[in-house]
């Protein structure tokens, strides 16, 4: 299996089979968890399994799409080599891909970027016209960190057959919707949540039924998340810095996308916790202390900086001092800026494949309006 389809494998940083498909140290299924998972022998870890013939078919129909979309990489072979190759009868621009020689046309104006040097990525929930009242997305956001541009968004509808592993089910019971006042505890809270779960990715964050008879279907998040990152990994092969929203998955989701990277240590990932009350304070972020949480006792620092605070959790290798400036920031800022647009206050009215499209369209939105500023 291609190594950018690999889901069943040692998702440990350290461990030399991080990201490996193969390797004589696995053995599976193993049920010690309560739930059929991958074990390796190599550094005890026991991650989940799941279907990944079913996981290749989908998500490989889902990224030659968003190639056609969006003319950043090959639809065909997924390479980014590519060169303009003259317009078609009405006058938009063809491109060619140089390794497999594939002709198309992107739905979408070539816009190059600059590639991120850090990468950071928040989840949302939004509403959407399903089945019933109150159906919800679970959307992840990804930016450049420092630039403060949208780089991905991506929702956990859709429009491409998906087999039945793969699927979100609604048990009916969601997690704590109260966020602690305080920070500590507040990633205590998280990482209580995690070990409620039936395994540590199988988040329960609301109902998303769609309509009956609607096209398309609502994967399991942690099922979004990895085609998330493959897409921004096509695209952004070298970045090495990841900053996450704290959700054990999107970890899980990352440190397999970039894998070769975190196997040679190549690679910093982070966890953020943040309680921002004044945006324009420039002053310096002072180290507050640190603590260990969660199942697997990783050391959360605090910082602060007049009235805000932030934890952050280095869950690779990097100077712990880099903590004072690892920052979800440009989430925070694009999400003032969304909670404005009146498309996106008015989603309940819209189905969940609408709904995905609006938030792109929003965010290529902000993103001219930031580069007219910058």
């Amino acid at each position: 299996m291609s190594s950018l389809f690999t889901i069943n494998c040692c998702k440990s940083f350290g461990c030399h089979n991080l990201g490996l498909a193969r390797s004589p140290d696995y053995t599976w299924p193993d049920y010690r968890l309560g739930y059929a998972a991958l074990h390796c022998r190599a550094c005890g870890s026991n991650p989940p399994l799941f279907n990944d013939a079913e996981f290749r078919i989908w998500a490989s129909a889902g990224l030659s799409d968003y190639a056609k979309e969006s003319g950043h990489f090959c639809p065909a072979c997924y390479q980014k080599e590519i060169i303009r190759y003259g317009h078609n009868p009405g006058g938009t621009q063809r491109v060619q891909c140089l390794h497999c020689k594939k002709v198309w046309t992107p739905r979408q104006q070539l816009t190059p970027i600059d590639p991120p040097e850090q990468l950071a990525t928040i989840p949302l929930i939004v509403p959407f016209q399903g089945a019933s009242a109150d159906q919800q997305l679970y959307v992840l956001l990804s930016f450049d960190a420092i630039r403060g541009n949208v780089l991905h968004i991506s929702s956990n509808f859709t429009p491409h057959p998906a087999g039945d592993s793969l699927l979100y089910r609604w048990h009916g019971m969601g997690e704590s919707a109260d966020i602690h006042n305080d920070i500590i505890q507040r990633v205590n809270q998280r990482e209580t949540e995690f070990l409620r779960r039936s395994q540590f990715d199988e988040i329960q964050y609301g109902s998303a039924a769609l309509k009956r008879n609607a096209s398309g279907a609502v994967l399991r998040p942690v099922i979004a998340a990895h085609s998330h990152f493959r897409v921004l990994k096509t695209r952004f092969p070298e970045v090495a810095e990841h900053i996450v929203a704290h959700e054990c998955f999107l970890r899980g989701a990352v440190i397999t996308a970039w894998a070769d990277l975190f196997r040679h240590r190549r690679g910093a990932l982070w966890f953020v916790e943040e309680d921002i009350k004044d945006t324009a304070c420039s002053t310096p972020w002072q180290l507050l202390g640190k603590t260990h949480q969660g199942w697997w006792q990783n050391q959360w620092q605090l910082w602060g900086q007049s009235d805000n605070r932030k934890m952050v959790c280095l869950l690779t290798k990097a100077p712990l001092e880099k903590g004072a400036t690892v920052t979800l920031a440009a989430s925070h800022r694009f999400i003032t800026w969304l909670k404005e647009q009146p498309e996106f206050t008015h989603s309940a009215l819209f189905s969940a494949g609408r709904v995905t499209k609006i938030l792109a369209s929003l965010a290529r939105k902000y993103n001219a309006l930031l580069s007219l500023t910058s």
